[in-house]
């Protein structure tokens, strides 16, 4: 591991603070709008109750934001994925920093 890496790792977490935030948050809204969305377009079907809930479940507006949901949680899980990665590898940096300074390695 270089000095370098901890560096970029530093600085990727710095730099996605805002943006990771912005991520989870949009991820979590559409989530808890899936329903409203879904609402509204059983409010639109006609027919009982099962046939408006599969006209709602079927209807462009409940499926778009079906695909903008799973989008966000995509873009979000990738940049939480990207930062465990960088936290790992600024703490692997840090045991071998304390090991060293030991003479373990």
């Amino acid at each position: 591991m270089q000095d370098n890496d901890v560096e970029l790792a530093v600085k990727y977490l710095a730099s996605t603070d805002e943006s990771h935030a912005k991520a989870r948050a949009e991820y979590n809204a559409l989530s808890e709008l899936r329903k409203t969305v879904r609402a509204f377009c059983f409010e639109e079907s006609k027919g009982g109750v099962a046939e408006r809930t599969m006209a709602a479940e079927r209807h462009p507006d409940y499926v778009a934001h079906i695909d903008r949901i799973k989008q966000a949680e995509i873009e979000f899980h990738t940049m939480h994925n990207k930062r465990k990665r960088a936290e790992i590898t600024v703490e692997l940096y840090r045991t071998m920093a304390a090991n060293s300074r030991k003479g373990n390695i």
